[in-house]
């Protein structure tokens, strides 16, 4: 054999083996399943939360009258909110305050 055909081989073999894409793709799943997995468990772990009771809320005016006032007028009122109950009160999200008119 000459030595052209010797370096051909030897170059051939020195090649690193590729994986195969669906190896790769199966970490990638596995992973991602793994870390999602994870948060769920920390977020929705019924232990984290104290259950000591029930809530009640309660606020300080249940009626405000404003009396006859201008369309277009803002107008401020503030209220306090407590919780009587002997658990422990959440507010998720925005409350919702509803307007009566004419009563």
């Amino acid at each position: 054999m000459s030595k052209k055909k010797k370096q051909r081989r030897i170059k051939s073999k020195s090649q690193p083996a590729q994986r195969p894409w669906w190896l790769w793709a199966g970490l990638v799943v596995a992973v991602v399943l793994a870390v999602s997995g994870l948060v769920m468990s920390l977020i929705f772990n019924s232990s984290n939360l104290p259950d000591d009771g029930t809530p009640k809320v309660v606020a300080d005016q249940t009626v405000i009258d404003e009396g006859y006032q201008k369309l277009g007028t803002t107008i401020r009122t503030a209220f306090k909110i407590y919780n009587e109950g002997d658990g422990t009160l959440r507010i998720w999200g925005e409350p919702v305050v509803k307007l009566v008119e004419g009563c």
